[in-house]
This record gives C-alpha cells, structure tokens and sequence, in this order.
C-alpha cells in the first residue's frame, strides 16, 4: 500500500488536458510531498513543471524512469493508449502503483491478462478511475449476479469523433453532418478499435459488466451537441438502471471530458485518505 509517513510521491505520465488538470490538482494536495511529470513534449511538460513548485520533470526514457519510481507511491498514465502500453508494465513489474485514464489499451486481451498478472505478483494495484461517465458502481455491484444487457450510447459533436478510423471506414464526414447520426452500432470490441480516442468509457463498462464482445455501443455524431453525452443502460438481476452524463468538453482536446479529470483526482484523494465510500 501507499507509504504515506513521509508524504506522497506521485508520477505523472502525460502533460495534456487530463494530466495538466491532475498535475495542478495533486499539487495542491497537502498529502503530496512531490511532483514528477514527464511527456514526449519535454517543453509541455517543463512549462507544467515550472508553475509548480513541488514538481520535477523526468524524461520517459527506461533508465532514467527507472531511477524515479524507486521514489514513486504512485503512477499516473494520462496520456494515451500507446503510453499506457508502454510504461503501465514497467510500473507493475516495479513494485508500483498504477492509475490507468486510457483504459482503451486493455481492450487488448493479452495485454490486460500481463498487466493484472503482473499486479498480483508484485503486488502493486491498478486504479482505473470511472471516467467520464457515472453508473460504474451499480454496474459493478449488478455484475456480483445476472446480467442480461449492458448499452452505452455516446453522443458527440464532430470536433470530439473527427479523424476516428471508424468514420474513413464508413466514408462518413462528420463536418458535412447537417443532424445527429449514428456513426457506430455494435460490440464494445469493435468500437474501441474504430473510435480508440472516444471509447475509453466503453472499455471501462466492458471491464466491469458482461465483456468486450456482449456490451453493445452506440456513437451518435450531432452536429448541434455542444456536450459529450454518455447514457448507460444495465438490466439483470437486480433490475434495471439507466445513467445519463452530460459532460462539458476539455477546453483543450474536445474529445476529452472535463469529469473525466475530476474522477481521476478524486481517485487519488480516496487513496490517499484510505477511505473509501461509494466502492
């Protein structure tokens, strides 16, 4: 667990519009005694670093990195799929503890068996905090029984989907969109390869629900949302629950949802505090 006597080391990898969010947030954390940040942009992250005095910029290269994490309690990847990929087992096989944003990555079987593997025999954790999206918890509780439908529809303005593999495939524009169409119908599988920027959400249900292939995804490109909307529907056992988020775009990447940040520091301050309510 955390080694809080002295005060909190945290990692951050990735310097964008969650991680930036975060770095400033954690920084403000009486628990945080420091800082480290690293991004493929040194010059990102050395202009985060310089406005905050408990903050130290780190090159993502092996060795170097090597040498922080015998300093760290905890790893953040904020950055992207191709991130998490690369330095999610190096924190694991390290002894750490890891929060994961793009939960994307995991959609990738052997991938995610490594990792929770890894975690267990090194005893370190992986935290994947709920996102942009509420419902996880009761979607968790119903999944201790029967499931019989998990659907997640997500609707966004054509900024927040442009240049997702899924919409060359289907030879869609989404600026050319004059009202709200549906772009993607199918398994949660499917769309976290054709839309890996957008879907972190879907993994994250599949994660906890009923699975990559039985959780069924519906993108809606409206050209006149101005919010990324989530709506997750769950049936079984329990009985039924339907939650609808509508979330305010990062104003620096607008595929990105401003709660997603939140819900990642508000993962740390439940780990820091070693409380935990709402689990």
């Amino acid at each position: 667990g955390p080694r809080i006597i002295g005060g909190m080391r945290i990692l951050i990898i990735g310097c964008g519009s969650i991680g930036s969010v975060l770095a400033k947030a954690v920084h403000d954390m009486p628990e945080v005694d420091k800082l480290y940040v690293t991004d493929m942009s040194a010059d990102y992250a050395r202009h985060l670093v310089d406005s905050l005095e408990k903050a130290e910029y780190v090159s993502g290269k092996s060795e170097q990195l090597c040498k922080t994490l015998t300093e760290v309690d905890l790893a953040v990847e904020a950055a992207s799929q191709e991130a998490a990929a690369r330095y999610v087992p190096f924190v694991l096989e390290n002894g750490v503890d890891v929060m994961v944003m793009s939960v994307g990555a995991f959609t990738d079987d052997q991938f995610r068996e490594r990792c929770f593997t890894l975690a267990k025999k090194h005893r370190s954790r992986i935290y994947v905090p709920s996102g942009a999206i509420c419902g996880t918890d009761g979607l968790r509780a119903a999944a201790s029984a029967g499931i019989s439908e998990v659907h997640l529809t997500t609707r966004k303005g054509p900024k927040g989907l442009r240049g997702a593999p899924g919409l060359a495939m289907r030879g869609i524009d989404v600026d050319s969109l004059t009202e709200a169409t549906v772009v993607f119908e199918g398994s949660a599988r499917d769309a976290t390869v054709q839309f890996p920027k957008n879907l972190n959400v879907a993994a994250t249900i599949s994660l906890l629900g009923v699975g990559f292939e039985q959780t069924r995804v519906t993108i809606i490109c409206d050209p006149a949302a101005e919010r990324n909307s989530h709506t997750l529907t769950v049936k079984g056992d329990f009985g039924e629950l339907r939650s609808e988020t509508q979330n305010v775009p990062s104003p620096i990447n607008p595929a990105t949802s401003y709660l997603a940040a939140l819900s990642a520091i508000a993962a740390i301050r439940r780990i820091l505090g070693n409380v935990w309510i709402g689990v």
